[in-house]
């Protein structure tokens, strides 16, 4: 049962009401070991104990380490009795001999049970007395902890949060938190932290960036660099290191696309949020991707929850590219007054490559823009993979091959299912996809190769260069259909991601020197009927490209032709 009650302050406190039935329905399967968490959780909360306590598997006597406590030795055991607590005298004699044979310095035990002492005709329980001479002779002192602590409102009103976890049918904090932790683990599940050839397993050294990253005296960290280069393999070793012993949630950008941040956390808000972690010392968020929050339409949200963990305490690490990473700084320094820590990934310099080719033993490709390409982790990753099939050609083969080998894998109803969900994800601007009947069986084999990953609300995309490479596919296929430019644009559609890959799809062009994007680029800037939007994306695809010199030379020898004719 759970009743709610003003504080007093024009706030409203929750009151949970200890049902035992709920609990023993709802942890039927090990009901004893479930109440020795709760007892954990109400322990610790009593001493401060925010970050656990010592404990072996099958400890012997009680449940965790003693603790020390302004000269006192303190330790706890719980028992889940289904009869009086009269009736488990054996047991309570048991666990105090125990108890001083193998902890002699303790000298106070908290046991919990959900069951109370009885009386008979109005006197002490003689079982009571035996149990507490037993402990004055082992200079013990009991400190009974019984069904009505837990319905004190040590447990009922402050630690609401708990008692709710254990005593409500209803999804408590608790639960989601948990679903919050398998989140972080999902997003980081299918993120390749080494390479694999031949038998060997080597990754790439970033030590020292890691070190950085795990310095809480920097409270906001970006860790920027182009996509595939290693900035979630980053995060994926830190939070390895360090999910043990502090809290750390990751959330992909496009997530905080939400009408109210309290969305996020179901039942409760970000308040709740915030309060449970409060005692917590070293906690951080992760925004993974946060280019892509230019693309919410709504930004308070997310604002919103900035301004309130940075306000609490929390270190906040985003991963960015390259070219939002000015942005993301100034925000910072001007709303906020803080200056970020900047991490850079780069991608690997030739001689590192060499380096890596020697050691592992295989052979680099001739053409120089592969060999620029794979200079990315990713990259280099995926040319391994293929590398006994090889006889790679050139860049264009190879990113062909990919695909095919990847994503199609000879089903074009596995590529249509993967070019559905990348272009709905960009459209929608959600996350989380649902698919149409059909094709359940394609997404199945997509999760099982990596390339998709599923929850309860639905199928995401595992890596964002996944979806860059279904973008380009769809951006590709409309420029070999067009009938002329403006049916392009119609045909692509104008959402953020797609603009965004259009951008790199026109670099990559002008990187192969193919004539035609010189005259789609001279068409485009020609044609009223194009939106001025269009014409400002192409500008800044050709302007940002690290090939737009090609770009203006073509256009250079055009003009001396046209100029020759004339």
């Amino acid at each position: 049962m759970i009743c709610s009650f003003s504080d007093g302050n024009g706030g409203r406190e929750i009151m949970i009401k200890p049902n035992w039935d709920i609990f023993k329905a709802k942890f039927n399967e090990n009901p004893q070991s479930n109440f020795e968490w709760f007892c954990y959780l109400l322990f610790c909360r009593e001493f401060n104990r925010e970050r656990g306590i010592f404990r072996y598997k099958n400890q012997s006597a009680i449940e965790t380490n003693p603790i020390n406590v302004n000269g006192s030795v303190i330790a706890w055991q719980a028992k889940f009795y289904e009869t009086s607590i009269s009736n488990h005298q054996t047991d309570l004699k048991d666990t105090l001999r125990k108890l001083k044979r193998d902890y002699p310095d303790v000298n106070k035990l908290y046991i919990y049970s959900n069951q109370a002492w009885g009386q008979n005709r109005g006197k002490t329980s003689d079982v009571k007395i035996k149990i507490e001479q037993l402990a004055k002779q082992e200079n013990i002192c009991l400190e009974w902890k019984l069904a009505s602590f837990f319905e004190s409102e040590f447990v009922v009103i402050k630690n609401e949060v708990i008692a709710k976890h254990f005593f409500s049918f209803d999804k408590s904090m608790f639960s989601i938190l948990e679903e919050m932790q398998q989140h972080s683990e999902n997003l980081l599940e299918h993120i390749d932290s080494s390479i694999h050839f031949n038998n060997n397993i080597f990754s790439i050294n970033r030590e020292k960036e890691l070190g950085q990253l795990v310095d809480y005296s920097n409270q906001i960290c970006i860790v920027s660099g182009a996509g595939g280069v290693g900035k979630t393999v980053l995060i994926k070793n830190m939070y390895e290191n360090l999910k043990e012993e502090d809290v750390c949630y990751i959330f992909k950008a496009i997530e905080f696309e939400l009408r109210n941040i309290n969305d996020i956390f179901d039942n409760y808000n970000l308040t709740d949020f915030l309060n449970i972690h409060r005692n917590i010392k070293h906690k951080i968020i992760v925004i993974d991707s946060a280019e892509k929050l230019l693309d919410l339409k709504n930004t308070d949200p997310f604002n919103e929850f900035l301004t309130e963990i940075v306000k609490n305490n929390w270190k906040v690490i985003f991963t960015t590219r390259d070219v939002y990473l000015k942005d993301l700084n100034y925000q910072f320094f001007e709303i906020y007054h803080i200056t970020p820590l900047n991490i850079g990934i780069r991608v690997l310099e030739k001689d590192e490559l060499i380096t890596i080719s020697q050691r592992q033993s295989f052979t680099l490709p001739k053409d120089e823009k592969l060999i620029e390409l794979i200079k990315n982790p990713f990259y280099l990753n995926e040319y391994l993979k293929f590398y006994k099939e090889a006889g790679f050609i050139d860049y264009t083969e190879f990113k062909s091959t990919l695909w095919n080998k990847t994503i199609k894998k000879g089903k074009p109803e596995r590529e249509l299912c993967f070019l559905e969900i990348a272009c709905q994800r960009a459209n929608t601007g959600q996350f989380f996809i649902n698919v149409r009947n059909g094709l359940s069986n394609y997404c199945d084999e997509l999760m099982k190769d990596g390339m998709l990953g599923y929850e309860e609300a639905g199928y995401f995309i595992t890596h964002d260069i996944y979806e860059e490479w279904a973008l380009d596919k769809n951006i590709n296929k409309a420029f070999i259909n067009m009938s002329n430019e403006h049916d392009f644009f119609i045909s692509i559609g104008d959402s953020l991601p797609m603009r965004r890959c259009l951008r790199s799809w026109i670099s990559e062009k002008l990187l192969l020197e193919d004539v035609e994007i010189v005259r789609f680029i001279e068409n485009i800037i020609n044609n009223n009927e194009i939106e001025n939007f269009w014409k400002d994306t192409i500008f800044s695809a050709v302007l940002l490209s690290d090939y737009s010199e090609k770009f203006f030379n073509v256009f250079k020898i055009k003009y001396y032709q046209m100029n020759a004719v004339f």
